[in-house]
């Protein structure tokens, strides 16, 4: 047994044989309190034999893989409910939704989730266009083309456009347009150039596989908001920022359309990094994203304008990037204010705060090389904890 007057902590850069008697190289199962006293982490009892995987909180529900096939499963105190059967084994990344719902995405699949069922994140886009043959009306002579997209008929959002091919010639005044890519739970936009090419204009819907149009030119005025726009792509390190969520793919950052978090502009709205991404963390001023050689400060309030600054020159773990109030981390003889993250970097525990401030909180006592970790931030009777368990 051993028993400390005043424990300063874990400290594994000094060799053993030169730590004082206020330090440990390792302590297991122990929790130490904000002033350093050290008490029993207390045990766990099992509810289920089957594995679960990928843990998350959703608000009123528990989201993991369960079993061998990695059912992505809700659980509640009334019961267990697949929502995504075999998902896999591999890491799932989660972000709560500002409409309540979680999107989820392992990098291959994604989808979001109200915790009862699961949809795409995103109306798909068109797989196909059909065909056009001409009929009797009124538009101007010359060569068109047309663009579909879905239309989602529960909640009336639009996704990206499918675009025709080579440009077609219209002598008669009027489209036919047969075999469309009909969907379930969807109804087809259809949008026409003008007789000289360029931008394509509403020009109807249908809810079958058939569309006509005879109408004058001036009747197209409403272009296609979707254009080169795509559903969420699939990728890691989720996280939702000022109405919008990014995704990061390899090196790439991508963010939603604003206040439309199942739709991207993947030809605009991104930023890349020169190395793979591990960590994305938004504050209130900007976005920390993390890769496998530094840990960046994207400042600013509008994605288009955000500022890129290195903060940490060293790798950062995967996953270990969590959320934190800023006023639950030390920083000088105080704390920090509004939101906060911290993160393994360049092998030490950092702590950034707004305006890209950063804190190497375990600078010259506590180094780790581990390159994958699940992480969270808790409460444990009032007192906050970083934990980051490696993968």
């Amino acid at each position: 047994m051993l028993t400390f007057k005043g424990f300063s902590g874990i400290n594994n850069v000094l060799p053993a044989e030169r730590l004082g008697n206020d330090a440990l190289t390792t302590a297991t199962n122990v929790n130490i309190g904000l002033t350093g006293e050290l008490s029993r982490r207390t045990g766990y009892a099992s509810v289920s034999n089957d594995a679960h995987t990928n843990l998350y909180q959703a608000d009123d529900y528990l989201l993991a893989t369960v079993g061998l096939n990695g059912d992505l499963t809700a659980i509640r105190q009334g019961g267990n409910t697949v929502v995504y059967p075999s998902l896999g084994h591999d890491r799932v990344w989660y972000c709560t939704l500002p409409d309540g719902r979680v999107a989820f995405s392992n990098g291959l699949i994604n989808g979001v989730t109200d915790g009862v069922t699961a949809s795409s994140w995103g109306v798909p886009i068109p797989p196909s266009t059909g065909a056009l043959t001409e009929v009797a009306g009124n538009l101007f002579d010359g060569e068109y083309q047309w663009q579909l997209t879905y239309v989602r008929l529960s909640d009336g959002k639009e996704g990206g456009a499918a675009y025709s091919g080579a440009p077609v010639s219209i002598t008669t005044g009027g489209v036919f347009l047969s075999g469309l890519p009909a969907l379930a739970g969807h109804k087809i936009n259809v949008y026409l150039t003008s007789h000289n090419g360029g931008e394509a204009y509403f020009a109807g819907s249908t809810t079958n596989t058939i569309f006509t149009f005879t109408g004058a030119n001036d009747d197209l005025v409403l272009p296609c908001r979707t254009d080169f726009h795509k559903p969420a792509p699939a990728g890691r390190c989720l996280a939702e920022w000022r109405g919008r969520v990014l995704v990061a793919v390899d090196n790439v950052l991508y963010a939603s359309v604003p206040n439309n978090q199942e739709l991207f502009n993947v030809r605009r709205d991104f930023k890349q990094f020169v190395d793979p991404i591990t960590t994305v963390v938004p504050v209130d001023d900007g976005i920390y994203v993390g890769t496998t050689k530094e840990l960046a400060f994207i400042g600013g309030v509008q994605f288009d304008n955000l500022a890129y600054r290195k903060v940490v020159n060293g790798p950062v773990a995967l996953g270990s990037g969590v959320a934190v109030r800023g006023e639950l981390i030390k920083q000088g003889e105080g704390a920090g204010l509004g939101k906060a993250m911290v993160c393994i970097a360049d092998g030490r525990i950092v702590a950034g705060f707004n305006g890209g401030g950063v804190v190497r909180m375990t600078e010259g006592r506590y180094y780790t090389d581990v390159a994958e970790v699940f992480a969270f931030f808790r409460s444990n009777n009032g007192i906050p904890q970083y934990v980051a368990i490696p993968r």
